[in-house]
């Protein structure tokens, strides 16, 4: 009896953990809090480490020195939302009240086998989220062996890609 308890609660966690991230996406956000959304992709090229952690903050000058750490959505061991050319592609939103804000930092852990190792990205990516409005980010390319990023306008393939994950989201 142990034992199949036990692979249950395997099966489940291994099936939890391997869920798609685009499930996790929260999809309303309440405009009478005077809150917005903003969505966008993430791509990872080459994908060759399993966590990722996406940092996020008040665009304010006291705040940019000493940013407040716990604003931040996290990538686990997932195969991501969609693959091409090599390439893995996450769906992303951010409910918050309106107001500036921006990415600061990408942390990367790999913990394959015996080689665990911890990357740190410093980014300076701002956006606005605006009071009842869903606003379109980009994609956001991230090479993580040059340690480099950039911003893309993929607007037509994210909505489609959204469509087809999250019909609920419409920008």
């Amino acid at each position: 009896m142990k034992t199949k308890n036990c692979f249950f609660a395997l099966g489940l966690l291994f099936f939890l953990g391997c869920s798609s991230p685009s499930k996790n996406l929260k999809i309303t956000f309440n405009a009478e809090a005077n809150e917005g959304m903003i969505v966008g992709t993430i791509c990872i090229e080459k994908k060759m480490y399993n966590i990722f952690t996406f940092m996020y903050s008040d665009d304010k000058p006291s705040i940019n020195n000493y940013p407040n750490q716990k604003d931040s959505f996290t990538f686990r061991n997932s195969i991501g939302d969609f693959n091409t050319k090599g390439n893995t592609y996450y769906l992303f939103t951010i409910s918050k009240p309106e107001g500036k804000y921006k990415f600061f930092k990408l942390k990367i852990f790999n913990n394959m086998r015996n080689d665990q190792s911890t990357i740190e990205i410093p980014l300076d990516m701002k956006f606005a989220i605006e009071k009842g409005k869903t606003t379109y980010f980009g994609e956001l390319k991230i090479n993580t062996q040059k340690k480099i990023y950039t911003v893309d306008n993929q607007l037509e393939r994210d909505r489609k890609w959204f469509a087809e994950k999250t019909p609920q989201i419409q920008f």
